[in-house]
């Protein structure tokens, strides 16, 4: 049995913990607000998918309660709150494993400082939308891509056939910089358009101007990044057939007033931009716009 931290009460944090609980494994979630760590406790943690529910008793903590016991620690924070939930857990933290599940590359910089870890860089293909502090949807069945950052990998080397067969698919990856990559150019593709547009992911291909702004958009990513452009295009294509009913993470966070992960990913593509002496000109237009938007909530 393994003993494994998920922090984060979002909708990533509440799929993972109830993926892992399913297996057996000794799982606590440590969430931001006391408030949601208390009513996971008292009314568990319920996973629906395909019209099923799944109900689960998980351990679960505030974050100011964070008890290191050397083991996996998957950090589902957004990228803009990890600086601060790092420096909140570090003094507890044992040397141990942590898996980070972050959009973008912007937190690459953060990384490099956790010198004394065994660090790995998750990607989540999984379509997931939390209805409540206890409940999540799993939307769409994907794959966690998991690859090795730094240090030693001690739970991601074994066979992996336990979770596909669980309906939560894992994939060890050699290239972490490809897989980051990659998911950065889907981010930074879909979320940006849909939050301004204020559709679901399958409009943007549906509309033929939404789906020339698309392609301006990807162009000026990979024109930046070391990816496979060719081959990205078509997975770009692919995530927004599969998840077309779905509403990008920006897009709900936009319609909740929260601060987004714009800085995250498109953010990063212009900084590389600006590092190479080139000028995108959409991105820059959607990043200002995305940011226009956060400051009227």
């Amino acid at each position: 049995m393994l003993k494994i931290s998920i922090i984060g009460g979002g909708s990533i944090g509440l799929l993972c913990s109830a993926y892992f609980c399913s297996l057996g494994e000794e799982v606590t979630l440590y969430t931001r607000r006391e408030e949601q760590a208390s009513e996971i406790v008292s009314k568990g943690l319920t996973l629906y998918k395909n019209r099923e529910s799944h109900h689960f008793s998980i351990n679960a903590s505030p974050i100011s309660e964070f008890r290191s016991h050397g083991g996996l620690v998957i950090l589902a924070v957004k990228q803009y709150q990890l600086e601060e939930v790092l420096k909140e857990i570090s003094i507890k933290l044992e040397k141990g494993t942590l898996l980070f599940l972050q959009n973008g590359m912007g937190h690459l910089s953060l990384l490099d400082k956790l010198t004394k870890y065994n660090v790995l860089i998750g990607i989540v293909e999984h379509g997931a939308l939390k209805t409540s502090d206890y409940e999540v949807i799993h939307t769409g069945e994907g794959t966690l891509k998991v690859a090795l950052y730094r240090g030693k990998d001690p739970y991601f080397n074994t066979s992996l056939e336990t979770f596909n067969k669980n309906g939560f698919p894992i994939e060890k990856v050699e290239d972490w910089y490809e897989i980051m990559a990659n998911k950065l150019v889907v981010n930074a593709v879909i979320n940006p358009l849909t939050a301004l547009y204020r559709v679901k992911n399958g409009e943007l291909l549906k509309n033929p101007y939404f789906l020339h702004n698309m392609k301006l958009l990807f162009n000026e990513a990979v024109s930046v990044l070391e990816v496979n452009r060719h081959q990205l295009w078509s997975t770009v294509e692919m995530i927004c057939k599969k998840t077309a009913e779905n509403r990008s993470s920006m897009l709900c966070d936009i319609e909740k007033g929260y601060t987004t992960e714009i800085d995250a990913i498109s953010g990063y593509i212009l900084a590389e931009a600006n590092r190479q002496n080139r000028t995108l000109s959409l991105t820059s237009f959607l990043y200002k716009s995305i940011k226009g938007i956060e400051i009227m909530k």
